[in-house]
């Protein structure tokens, strides 16, 4: 059985950030639309078979669910 493949979401969106400036354009990561970022990447993950994780400093509920909620439900 294949050993579980874990990438943390906020790494992927900084290493793809990095890379884009690397490239010569101005990407904004953070910002209002974090949120987005961060589904966008677990998504992508998933869809390449690549459990998306979080650091724990993300994974802690310090804004009374609404980041959960938004992953979940979309609002």
């Amino acid at each position: 059985m294949p050993k579980t493949q874990i990438y943390e979401v906020h790494k992927l969106v900084d290493d793809v950030a990095t890379l884009l400036a690397e490239r010569g354009l101005t990407p904004k990561p953070g910002g209002q639309k974090a949120d987005d970022q961060v589904k966008a990447a677990a998504d992508l993950l998933s869809s390449l078979g690549i459990v998306p994780g979080l650091a724990p400093e993300h994974a802690l509920d310090l804004d009374g669910h609404k980041s959960y909620s938004f992953r979940m439900h979309g609002d």
